[in-house]
């Protein structure tokens, strides 16, 4: 899927069902999504992830600015403006960034940048102390995503902390394109068959690639964990794994800091 396409199809469902096409319960399909309901899934997920990078040892400089890639309409970046001096949110889809403005509007800590590119030159160098990215690097091919990579690491300030999710591998080891649902919730939302725009892909990462990807950075990979990012249900609720799941895709979470 080329980048053009991909912000086709995401300002597609951003058009048709922005806040379910982010959070896929089928409950809320047909923008049945109460906003303060949908927020609150970005700042339980968000309050889950520094939970966890403080297990680890780690210490957020709450004082600087914080990065959401892939921020729809800013679910995560609202949750993130609230601990550290304020976040940025990026996203290729013109309507979602629209609505993120609508919705944070009197949060003088967010701010929302669209971006089209396949980099993230509008940040000079090590500008955030602490960057997030949740289910958004599993939506595009790898050539994407891995520069996607190297620009989060680029802007990171020394001793900043990248959280970030991919999809890992299909756990039946073949290659697929997985529609998390959403052929069935534009059924019946349209009430007839989905056009092949409207459908999300999935593109997996090995965790071995990654760190293939990041060994020439100067970064520290602290821990990789197994989440429930890819699970159909998944719908913010984030939650980390003992071990694989036995069908459908495996999604891992990477923490990783800048050396100072």
């Amino acid at each position: 899927m080329s980048l053009h396409k991909l912000q086709q199809d995401w300002e597609n469902l951003a058009q048709l069902d922005p806040l379910g096409s982010i959070c896929t319960d089928p409950q809320k399909d047909g923008r049945r999504w109460v906003p303060e309901e949908f927020f609150q899934t970005g700042a339980r997920e968000v309050q889950t992830v520094l939970n966890y990078v403080q297990s680890l040892g780690l210490s957020p400089d709450w004082k600087s600015s914080a990065l959401d890639f892939g921020c729809g309409v800013g679910r995560l970046t609202s949750a993130l403006s609230h601990h550290f001096q304020e976040c940025s949110g990026v996203d290729i889809a013109p309507t979602m960034i629209e609505l993120a403005k609508k919705y944070h509007q009197e949060n003088s800590r967010c701010k929302f940048l669209l971006n089209q590119a396949d980099h993230l030159r509008s940040f000079s160098d090590s500008t955030f102390g602490f960057i997030y990215s949740s289910i958004a690097l599993q939506h595009m091919r790898q050539e994407y995503a891995r520069g996607y990579l190297l620009e989060l690491v680029r802007l990171l300030k020394p001793g900043g902390i990248l959280v970030f999710q991919v999809a890992d591998r299909n756990s039946l080891a073949r290659r697929i394109r997985n529609f998390v649902g959403v052929r069935r919730r534009m059924n019946r939302l349209l009430g007839r068959g989905v056009p092949p725009l409207l459908l999300m892909e999935m593109h997996c990462i090995a965790e071995n690639k990654i760190r293939e990807i990041l060994s020439s950075q100067n970064v520290r990979i602290v821990d990789v964990k197994l989440t429930n990012s890819t699970s159909p249900d998944f719908n913010g609720n984030l939650q980390f794994l003992s071990e694989a799941p036995q069908h459908g895709l495996v999604s891992k979470q990477y923490c990783l800091v800048k050396a100072g």
